[in-house]
């Protein structure tokens, strides 16, 4: 592969790190966001820009070598749900329509949320184990977050077919230091550690260290095969489990109380129609109390055997996550 790498959403939680790691290991790379929370590692090319600007995006893919794509709405909720199918779909149409033209190689961040799907059961059901095999349509999805990549990954696999490079990767929720936007786990920990979370949902959660996750998004590029997806995922925690780690780690209580799937179903489903009126975000969105229903493991045997992806138990991710939050002040 020659040219550099541009990585699009390179202001994001996984985007951040993705540039950090191909820097540190001598890379040209290319940072392309709307803006930029931090500063970017020395010798990094910044472009300021949108994936949805095609002028901008063939100037930022013009002699690249290959594009991490990971730029995407990754919130849960958004008050525009359309804003889902225009930078989430229409997105990843405008970044492979721009590969196609520069010749780069793209490596599609989906998400492991395009494998969950199906009826809402309403209750907790018993445990399955899930890998890439599984196909879903985007009418499976549960809600229109994970529709939207899901729509997304079928784009790029229509792509591979008709001959162009592009290898998708679905991690799971990211844990680590960094995240300056506050992507759905990382408020989940803010709020678990600044001692807001009266009570937790009984599920089950799979968290990745967003360092090893960067590390794996830059093996999908290297040694993923086209037309593959790759699940980029980690350890396995009950709710429970996580909010008695991230309180050790806090200095703080422990949850003492547990919610019933249907009571915290009900409660979204209200709180979805209030916000639907208010425009204000709900504690716990609907598509995210749909998602904790499903108690599913993940198996990523194929990743670990093809890309050498191996990620360590997220205990050190989640201490470096409370330490950074505490030194920018965000746990009140």
């Amino acid at each position: 592969m020659s040219g550099p790498t541009l990585v699009t959403g390179a202001g994001g939680f996984l985007g951040g790190h993705v540039v950090a790691a191909l820097a540190a290991r001598g890379e040209a790379v290319r940072a392309l966001d709307i803006a930029f929370p931090a500063e970017l590692p020395e010798g990094v090319e910044r472009i300021d820009g949108s994936i949805l600007d095609a002028a901008a995006l063939a100037g930022a893919m013009a002699g690249a070598g290959a594009v991490i794509h990971c730029a995407a709405i990754a919130d849960l909720w958004t008050p525009k749900r359309w804003a889902y199918d225009r930078v989430n779909m229409r997105g990843t149409c405008e970044v492979l329509i721009a590969a196609r033209r520069a010749g780069a190689r793209v490596v599609q961040v989906s998400s492991y949320v395009t494998l969950i799907g199906g009826p809402d059961p309403g209750f907790m059901g018993g445990e399955v184990t899930l890998d890439e095999t599984l196909e879903l349509t985007p009418t499976d999805m549960l809600g229109p977050y994970p529709r939207s990549k899901r729509e997304a990954e079928l784009a790029a696999l229509s792509a591979a077919r008709m001959g162009q490079e592009v290898v998708i990767v679905q991690p799971s929720a990211p844990v680590g230091p960094g995240d300056h936007r506050l992507t759905p786990p990382s408020r989940m920990i803010r709020d678990l550690a600044a001692g807001r979370t009266p009570a937790v949902l009984d599920c089950l959660l799979n968290l990745v260290d967003v360092r090893a996750l960067a590390t794996g998004v830059i093996a999908a590029r290297d040694k993923g095969r086209s037309g593959e997806r790759y699940l980029l995922t980690g350890e396995d925690l009950t709710m429970a489990e996580l909010a008695a780690k991230v309180a050790a780690l806090a200095g703080v209580a422990a949850p003492r109380f547990r919610v019933p799937h249907w009571l915290a179903l009900a409660a979204a489903r209200v709180e979805a129609g209030v916000s639907a009126l208010t425009k204000r975000p709900p504690v716990a969105p609907l598509t995210g109390v749909r998602l904790a229903a499903r108690r599913v493991r993940f198996d990523n045997a194929k990743a670990r055997g093809e890309l050498g992806f191996s990620p360590p138990p997220v205990d050190q991710a989640l201490a470096d996550a409370v330490r950074w939050m505490r030194e920018a002040g965000l746990l009140g």
